[in-house]
């Protein structure tokens, strides 16, 4: 029998899995590695982060990416020779994280590897999907001799969805609490959330939407009006901004906002060709500050309206445990407070897990649960896991 397998089968009767999930974001700027134990399965699932560090992509790929994703105009052919480079990328920094680690790389095994996104389309009519994710994770599987587990958003859609968002499947594992409803609001680059029912008996598949844009814009506008700045840190040019109302009022108007819950979008829908033409249209002599400021209060009104459209009642007393790196912008935490008044947001610190190790952590769950675990039951009444096994 092919080694492989024999290892995979191997790993399903482990007490414990050292499962090392990764992690890039909508800016490919970092690459976010959290290397988890994890005991048991479905809603018994425990997970502890042992390791967790945030290794940058080197600039030259970070600028390919940002001419290649999400361009209808870029060729398949410029797309794949720039997935061969990033491939090697990280293998690269995959492996020279586990030695930073000091850990043995046998000691690994499972990497769950979301890959990057190069193009994200949740509605092409008639009820089709589709996603793209770069990074094979058969030269993960091989170069790095681990099995690996990827194309999760690939599976999602084959179940009947979108391809996003995954991590309510698994959060309704590991944060689910009897008799306490809670909300799980992620600040990356596109803001969404996921409701999780105190009443929750199985593993079944909770309310979870993307909202609209987080950091996503925001970083972009930085990047572009800021020389030498990549973020603005606590929010604190925005915070001495003032909102442009009308600029505001027709960014509302994207028809992201028209299609009905859940659903799911990204930087296809939202990103600086986009925003730079309203901005020439309505306010083309708009300060950086302000812009910051209407980009902000644009990400918390597009929050809390979602919010407060689909919880059964207003949102009164609800715990919301922020994760992403939008939970260290005090400025942006400090407005959607304001507009959810009656609700307690904290980090999400508090339910074990940090806000930067979050979304690599569950992407190490989805693949646990992959391996090791029942699934989800869809639409259909089937069961289903993520991803695909690639064997070294």
């Amino acid at each position: 029998m092919n080694s492989g397998i024999v290892k995979l089968n191997s790993l399903v009767g482990k007490k414990n899995r050292f499962v090392l999930g990764i992690m890039s974001g909508t800016s490919m700027d970092g690459l976010d590695l959290a290397l988890c134990k994890i005991e048991g399965f479905s809603l018994n699932t425990s997970l502890e982060v042992k390791f967790f560090s945030s290794v940058k992509v080197s600039e030259e790929l970070t600028g390919k990416f940002s001419e290649l994703a999400f361009n209808p105009k870029v060729s398949v052919g410029r797309i794949l020779r720039f997935q061969a480079e990033l491939n090697r990328e990280w293998v690269r920094l995959i492996s020279g994280q586990i030695k930073k680690w000091g850990i043995d790389s046998r000691e690994v095994d499972l990497i769950a590897s979301h890959g990057q996104t190069i193009l994200h389309q949740p509605d092409l009519g008639g009820g089709l999907h589709a996603t793209w994710q770069l990074v094979d994770g058969d030269f993960l599987a091989n170069y790095l001799d681990i099995i690996t587990v990827s194309d999760f958003r690939q599976k999602h859609i084959a179940a009947g969805y979108e391809g996003a968002p995954l991590a309510p499947l698994a959060e309704v594992l590991l944060f689910h609490e009897s008799g306490e409803d809670r909300l799980l609001l992620n600040l990356g680059g596109i803001a969404n959330f996921t409701y999780l029912k105190g009443d929750l008996n199985e593993p079944g598949i909770p309310f979870a939407t993307d909202t609209g844009p987080a950091n996503t814009l925001l970083d972009e506008a930085v990047k572009r009006l800021m020389p030498g700045h990549r973020y603005d840190e606590d929010g604190a040019v925005a915070k001495t901004g003032t909102i442009n109302r009308e600029l505001l009022a027709k960014m509302k108007e994207h028809s992201f906002f028209n299609r009905p819950f859940p659903k799911s979008t990204g930087q296809e829908d939202f990103n600086w060709m986009w925003l730079h033409e309203l901005i020439l249209k309505y306010s083309p002599d708009i300060k950086v500050s302000d812009l910051l400021s209407t980009l902000t209060e644009f990400t918390v009104d597009s929050i809390s309206i979602a919010i407060h459209e689909h919880l059964p009642d207003t949102p009164e007393n609800i715990k919301i445990f922020v994760s992403g790196g939008g939970w260290y912008n005090g400025y942006l935490i400090d407005r959607l407070q304001s507009k959810l008044s009656g609700c307690e947001i904290l980090s999400s610190e508090e339910l074990g897990i940090s806000p930067d190790a979050k979304e690599a952590a569950l992407f190490a769950v989805l693949a646990n649960e992959t391996v090791a675990g029942p699934g989800w039951i869809n639409r259909k009444g089937k069961p289903f896991t993520l991803g695909k096994i690639s064997l070294p």
